[in-house]
Order: structure tokens, then sequence, then C-alpha cells
């Protein structure tokens, strides 16, 4: 180690061989001695690792790379959903730093500032810890410092929570033209995804057995749509029944359609999505917010068939979830809430209280 005139420390390593047989080696700098071994033993671990010292590959590289070799084939909203990610939250902010000196650190601050956007936060933890495994999996960098990113707690319970009484009773007392109200009908009481229910068609509703074959989705592609009839599992494909509730709301809707397909826009094509969101913004004027998703509506009916004594496999059926696995998820969550909320009671009635 030697101390240079500029008051920084340095140290010679060897970081492999050049082309004719002679040592080549790597100066490490640092402003204290413990700076400097320290850097030393990093680069000595990666050379063992078989890393190549000298890669000077950015993140944005990486990133590009990573999207063309490793997300081809997914599904178009997918696909554009890691491209905006990426661009805006992984490139933007990081882009012209070296691939191997991202710290778990640079991570958590893109987190925490934007720790409102659940939904961002979320996708960004996706996005990057699978971007950086696959640079690890390289052997680019040592290890994937996206493993220690922490969510904030909001992020985690986002779209996990059913509608409360005083809302369930607001979206029915709500007053809304009849495509919308049955659009949201079908949210409440079916469970179905918004993807399912947007490329429902009358062929789908069988009156006699008061079922609904959903069989297909719509996928949006910028401000265009595709139905596709083959979901992405063979339990997206699956018979659900129709609830009373929903009945007279579908019927009515169904009959005053002249087309098959039950969602189109004025010009009578599948639903784009600004038409789209120009009638789920009805629903949210109506309604006074803009915090209810799609999605928590599907968690509302797990909830919904939870409370109805459903058992975990028909339910998963009729959510048409994959695995069992994520059924269970759902239902222990709610044992746990409903158990908490038991010892909670039973705790005032003891002191008195209740």
């Amino acid at each position: 180690m030697k101390k240079r005139s500029d008051g920084r420390y340095q140290i010679s390593i060897m970081i492999g061989y050049k082309t004719d047989g002679k040592p080549k080696r790597k100066l490490v700098y640092g402003r204290t001695q413990k700076e400097v071994q320290e850097k030393a033993n990093e680069l000595r671990m990666q050379y063992s690792m078989g890393l190549e010292i000298d890669n000077n590959i950015t993140v944005a590289d990486w990133a590009d790379v990573w999207l063309k070799t490793y997300k081809r084939g997914v599904e178009y909203n997918t696909l554009e959903m890691y491209n905006g990610i990426t661009k805006n939250y992984i490139i933007k902010p990081l882009g012209r730093l070296k691939l191997r000196d991202v710290k778990t650190a640079h991570l958590q601050q893109i987190v925490n500032e934007n720790q409102s956007k659940s939904w961002v936060v979320k996708k960004f933890k996706l996005t990057v810890s699978q971007m950086l495994e696959q640079a690890a999996i390289n052997d680019l960098i040592v290890r994937n410092p996206a493993k220690g990113l922490k969510l904030p707690i909001t992020a985690n319970n986002q779209g996990k929570r059913a509608l409360t009484e005083l809302e369930m009773e607001q979206v029915k007392s709500l007053y809304l033209d009849d495509k919308t109200r049955c659009y949201v009908y079908l949210l409440l009481y079916t469970g179905m995804r918004k993807s399912e229910a947007l490329a429902l068609t009358k062929n789908d509703i069988d009156r006699n057995r008061m079922e609904i074959t959903v069989s297909k989705t719509l996928v949006f592609m910028s401000n265009k749509s595709i139905i596709k009839h083959n979901p992405k599992t063979k339990a997206g494909t699956r018979v659900i029944p129709i609830l009373e509730p929903l009945r007279d709301v579908l019927f009515r809707y169904v009959d005053s359609v002249q087309t098959d397909m039950l969602f189109l826009t004025i010009a009578g094509k599948t639903v784009t999505d600004m038409a789209y969101r120009r009638m789920w913004e009805k629903f949210e004027r109506a309604m006074g917010t803009k915090e209810i998703t799609a999605h928590i509506f599907r968690h509302n009916f797990a909830t919904i068939l939870y409370n109805a004594g459903v058992d975990a496999k028909a339910a998963q059926h009729i959510l048409g979830h994959s695995s069992i696995s994520v059924t269970m998820d759902i239902y222990t969550h709610l044992d746990n809430r409903k158990r908490n909320k038991a010892t909670e009671k039973l705790n005032a009635f003891l002191s008195g209280s209740d």
C-alpha cells in the first residue's frame, strides 16, 4: 500500500493475465487505508468468482439487454409495464451508474421517493429484482442488491382490502347508466378480472343454468384492444354462477345490447383503454373517490365467498386462481383478521368495556 501525494492511498492487485501471459494488475484508490483494503478485497473476491473486473457495463446497458433477452414473448401489457418501470424508475435515476456499483441504498431511495405510489414501488421491486438477479446469474455482479429492498406497509396492503359495508351500500345505490352498472355489478358479484368482464359476450351467459362462462380476456395494446381466447392458465377458463343480486342488472343490460359483445365503444368496436377509463371515471365520480380499483372488487368477492362458508377449493375455481395456495393466502389472511377481531371483543368483554 502506498500513500499518494494527493493524500489518497493506493494498492495494486492482480486481476488476471494478459494475452502474453503476464499478470494483469489494477490500481485501487481510497481516502483511508481501510477503504482501500475493502475495495481491494471486493475485487479479489470478484476475480475469484470469475467476474470480469474491468467490465464497464452501465445500468442502462444491462436494462436494454435484459428487456430484449429475457422479456421476449411476454404479454403486451406486461412488457409495457416492464418498459415503463425500467425507463422511468431505473434508467432515469441510475442509467449512467456502473452496474457493479449499484447498492441497495440506491434502490431503497427510489422506493422511498415514490412510497405514495403503491403500484409503482411494487412493480419497481419486481422489475429491478429480476433484472439484477439475471445480472448476478451472468456473473456481472457478485450479488443482487435488490434482495434487501423494503416496501412501505401501504404498498404491501394495496388492493388486499375488501369494500367496507358503507362502500358496499353506496355501490348498490349509485345512479349509473346500465352499461357502467352492469360492469360494476359483474365485478362485485362474480369476482372476475377486469379483462375477463370486458371480454364477455351474450353467448357466455346461460340464463337457463344461471351461469357465465369465462374463456377469454380483453387485452389493451396502447389505445387499441384485442380479444385473447387462451387465458394464461387453464384455471382461467371456468363457469361461475349468476347470483341473485346480479341477475336483473345483467339481463336488463344484455337485452339492451344489439351486438354479441357486451362492452363496446360508441363506434361499435372492442372497448379501448381510453373508453374503459371514461367508463370507470363515471363510477369514481359517483362514488366520490378514486381509491377503489377493479382488483379491490375481486378481493371483496373472495371475502364474500369466505364469509359465506364456501370452501377454498370451490373458491379457487370461481375466482380462477391457478393455484390453491393463492386462494389459501386470502383465506388465511381473513382467518387471522377474524381471530384478531374476536380477541378484541373478548378482551373488551372481560374488561367490562363492552
